[in-house]
Protein backbone atom coordinates (compact mmCIF):
# COMPACT_ATOMS: atom_id res chain seq x y z
CA UNK A 1 0.00 0.00 0.00
CA UNK A 2 1.15 3.30 -0.93
CA UNK A 3 -0.08 6.57 1.26
CA UNK A 4 -0.04 10.06 -0.67
CA UNK A 5 1.45 12.61 2.04
CA UNK A 6 1.81 16.28 1.30
CA UNK A 7 3.61 18.61 3.19
CA UNK A 8 2.08 21.43 5.72
CA UNK A 9 2.15 24.72 4.09
CA UNK A 10 -0.06 27.88 3.76
CA UNK A 11 -3.11 28.39 1.49
CA UNK A 12 -5.19 32.15 1.10
CA UNK A 13 -8.86 32.21 0.87
CA UNK A 14 -10.70 33.04 -2.45
CA UNK A 15 -14.23 35.14 -1.65
CA UNK A 16 -17.20 36.99 -2.94
CA UNK A 17 -17.57 39.88 -1.05
CA UNK A 18 -20.91 40.78 0.58
CA UNK A 19 -22.56 43.37 -1.64
CA UNK A 20 -23.16 45.81 1.11
CA UNK A 21 -19.47 46.07 2.08
CA UNK A 22 -18.70 46.13 -1.91
CA UNK A 23 -20.97 48.82 -2.49
CA UNK A 24 -19.48 50.79 0.53
CA UNK A 25 -16.07 50.23 -0.55
CA UNK A 26 -17.09 51.40 -4.56
CA UNK A 27 -18.68 54.21 -3.45
CA UNK A 28 -15.92 55.60 -1.44
CA UNK A 29 -13.22 54.54 -4.36
CA UNK A 30 -15.32 56.94 -6.61
CA UNK A 31 -14.23 59.81 -4.71
CA UNK A 32 -11.06 59.13 -2.58
CA UNK A 33 -8.67 59.83 -5.64
CA UNK A 34 -9.46 64.11 -5.25
CA UNK A 35 -10.51 63.84 -1.58
CA UNK A 36 -8.70 61.49 0.63
CA UNK A 37 -5.00 61.44 2.04
CA UNK A 38 -2.39 59.45 -0.24
CA UNK A 39 -0.55 57.12 1.27
CA UNK A 40 3.49 56.88 0.21
CA UNK A 41 4.87 53.33 1.00
CA UNK A 42 8.39 51.94 -0.31
CA UNK A 43 6.80 51.25 -3.92
CA UNK A 44 5.55 54.50 -4.64
CA UNK A 45 7.34 56.06 -7.77
CA UNK A 46 6.52 56.81 -11.52
CA UNK A 47 4.95 53.88 -13.45
CA UNK A 48 3.43 52.53 -10.24
CA UNK A 49 -0.26 52.40 -9.09
CA UNK A 50 -1.46 55.76 -6.83
CA UNK A 51 -2.39 54.86 -3.52
CA UNK A 52 -5.42 56.59 -1.32
CA UNK A 53 -5.93 55.95 2.28
CA UNK A 54 -10.19 55.09 3.04
CA UNK A 55 -11.36 57.15 5.59
CA UNK A 56 -15.28 56.68 5.62
CA UNK A 57 -15.80 55.77 9.33
CA UNK A 58 -18.81 53.16 7.73
CA UNK A 59 -16.85 51.96 5.52
CA UNK A 60 -14.36 50.68 7.78
CA UNK A 61 -16.34 49.66 10.21
CA UNK A 62 -18.33 47.23 8.09
CA UNK A 63 -14.16 46.26 6.47
CA UNK A 64 -13.60 45.51 10.25
CA UNK A 65 -16.54 43.27 10.66
CA UNK A 66 -16.14 41.06 7.71
CA UNK A 67 -12.04 40.67 8.38
CA UNK A 68 -12.53 39.27 11.65
CA UNK A 69 -15.10 36.87 10.15
CA UNK A 70 -12.17 35.46 8.08
CA UNK A 71 -9.69 35.77 10.10
CA UNK A 72 -11.44 32.51 12.21
CA UNK A 73 -12.11 30.74 8.20
CA UNK A 74 -8.32 30.81 7.69
CA UNK A 75 -7.40 29.45 11.27
CA UNK A 76 -10.47 26.79 11.14
CA UNK A 77 -8.94 25.83 7.98
CA UNK A 78 -4.79 25.51 7.54
CA UNK A 79 -3.37 23.69 10.04
CA UNK A 80 -0.23 26.24 9.57
CA UNK A 81 -0.99 29.34 10.32
CA UNK A 82 1.03 32.81 10.94
CA UNK A 83 -1.20 34.05 13.47
CA UNK A 84 -0.10 31.41 15.75
CA UNK A 85 3.41 33.00 16.63
CA UNK A 86 5.56 31.43 18.87
CA UNK A 87 7.40 35.12 19.53
CA UNK A 88 5.04 36.38 22.14
CA UNK A 89 4.31 35.76 25.99
CA UNK A 90 0.54 37.02 26.07
CA UNK A 91 -1.78 36.66 23.54
CA UNK A 92 -2.93 39.95 21.90
CA UNK A 93 -5.95 40.80 19.90
CA UNK A 94 -6.18 41.29 16.19
CA UNK A 95 -6.01 44.63 14.53
CA UNK A 96 -7.05 46.27 11.11
CA UNK A 97 -4.38 48.57 9.68
CA UNK A 98 -5.18 51.71 7.44
CA UNK A 99 -6.56 50.10 4.03
CA UNK A 100 -6.07 51.75 1.04
CA UNK A 101 -7.15 51.78 -2.76
CA UNK A 102 -4.79 51.39 -5.46
CA UNK A 103 -5.59 53.38 -8.85
CA UNK A 104 -3.73 51.66 -11.42
CA UNK A 105 -3.46 53.35 -14.95
CA UNK A 106 -2.60 51.43 -18.20
CA UNK A 107 0.76 50.41 -18.24
CA UNK A 108 1.42 51.12 -14.85
CA UNK A 109 2.42 47.73 -12.16
CA UNK A 110 3.04 47.19 -8.59
CA UNK A 111 6.34 45.66 -7.77
CA UNK A 112 6.98 42.54 -6.24
CA UNK A 113 6.87 43.09 -2.31
CA UNK A 114 4.92 42.04 0.89
CA UNK A 115 3.15 43.02 3.69
CA UNK A 116 3.24 44.18 7.64
CA UNK A 117 1.41 42.20 9.67
CA UNK A 118 -0.21 38.98 9.94
CA UNK A 119 -3.04 38.45 7.41
CA UNK A 120 -3.34 41.06 4.12
CA UNK A 121 -5.94 41.54 1.39
CA UNK A 122 -7.13 42.57 -1.89
CA UNK A 123 -10.19 43.43 -2.81
CA UNK A 124 -10.93 44.25 -6.78
CA UNK A 125 -13.69 46.97 -6.99
CA UNK A 126 -13.31 47.97 -10.83
CA UNK A 127 -11.61 45.53 -13.17
CA UNK A 128 -10.66 46.83 -17.10
CA UNK A 129 -11.32 43.72 -19.51
CA UNK A 130 -7.49 42.78 -20.45
CA UNK A 131 -6.18 40.30 -23.72
CA UNK A 132 -2.70 38.99 -23.06
CA UNK A 133 -1.38 35.89 -20.54
CA UNK A 134 -0.91 38.28 -17.82
CA UNK A 135 -2.44 41.77 -18.29
CA UNK A 136 -3.73 42.61 -14.72
CA UNK A 137 -2.44 39.27 -13.42
CA UNK A 138 -1.88 39.08 -9.56
CA UNK A 139 0.96 36.96 -8.68
CA UNK A 140 1.76 34.96 -5.75
CA UNK A 141 5.33 33.79 -5.82
CA UNK A 142 6.99 31.40 -3.08
CA UNK A 143 9.24 28.28 -2.35
CA UNK A 144 8.35 25.05 -2.99
CA UNK A 145 9.57 22.35 0.08
CA UNK A 146 13.30 22.50 -2.28
CA UNK A 147 13.48 26.05 -2.54
CA UNK A 148 12.55 26.29 -5.85
CA UNK A 149 10.60 29.25 -6.95
CA UNK A 150 6.64 28.63 -7.43
CA UNK A 151 4.23 30.74 -8.68
CA UNK A 152 -0.09 31.20 -7.91
CA UNK A 153 -1.10 33.32 -10.99
CA UNK A 154 -4.84 34.97 -10.37
CA UNK A 155 -5.72 36.48 -13.82
CA UNK A 156 -8.88 38.94 -13.48
CA UNK A 157 -11.37 40.34 -15.61
CA UNK A 158 -14.61 42.48 -15.20
CA UNK A 159 -16.30 39.82 -13.60
CA UNK A 160 -13.74 39.42 -11.06
CA UNK A 161 -15.53 42.83 -9.67
CA UNK A 162 -16.16 42.22 -5.81
CA UNK A 163 -13.24 39.97 -5.68
CA UNK A 164 -11.31 38.90 -2.51
CA UNK A 165 -7.73 37.10 -1.96
CA UNK A 166 -6.72 36.83 1.78
CA UNK A 167 -3.59 35.63 2.50
CA UNK A 168 -0.46 35.71 4.72
CA UNK A 169 1.21 39.11 4.88
CA UNK A 170 4.71 37.68 3.96
CA UNK A 171 4.23 35.91 0.97
CA UNK A 172 5.62 37.98 -1.83
CA UNK A 173 2.83 38.71 -4.62
CA UNK A 174 3.37 41.37 -7.43
CA UNK A 175 0.26 43.19 -10.28
CA UNK A 176 1.15 43.53 -13.79
CA UNK A 177 0.30 46.21 -16.12
CA UNK A 178 -2.48 46.00 -18.63
CA UNK A 179 -2.19 47.13 -21.94
CA UNK A 180 -5.47 48.05 -23.95
CA UNK A 181 -7.83 49.56 -21.40
CA UNK A 182 -7.67 53.42 -20.64
CA UNK A 183 -10.05 52.49 -17.30
CA UNK A 184 -8.14 52.75 -14.10
CA UNK A 185 -7.58 49.94 -12.39
CA UNK A 186 -9.04 49.88 -8.78
CA UNK A 187 -8.45 47.50 -5.93
CA UNK A 188 -8.65 47.66 -2.13
CA UNK A 189 -5.46 46.34 0.00
CA UNK A 190 -4.80 46.18 3.65
CA UNK A 191 -3.37 44.51 6.52
CA UNK A 192 -4.12 42.60 9.99
CA UNK A 193 -2.14 43.30 12.76
CA UNK A 194 -1.43 42.17 16.44
CA UNK A 195 -2.16 44.71 18.44
CA UNK A 196 0.09 45.11 21.15
CA UNK A 197 -1.32 48.57 22.61
CA UNK A 198 -3.43 46.80 25.06
CA UNK A 199 -0.51 46.08 27.09
CA UNK A 200 1.14 50.06 26.75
Amino acid sequence: MIKIMNFHNMGFLDIKVPDLLFNLLKKECKIALNSNKEMKSGLSGKGVATHVYIQNKKTLNELDSFLKELITVYRQNFKLDPSRTKTLTNNVPFKMGPPWINYQKKYEFIPQHTHDGIFSYTIWIDLPNNEGEYASTFQFTYSDIQGALRTNNIKLNKKDNGRMLFFPSTVNHQVYPFYNSNKQRVSISGNILLDASTYD
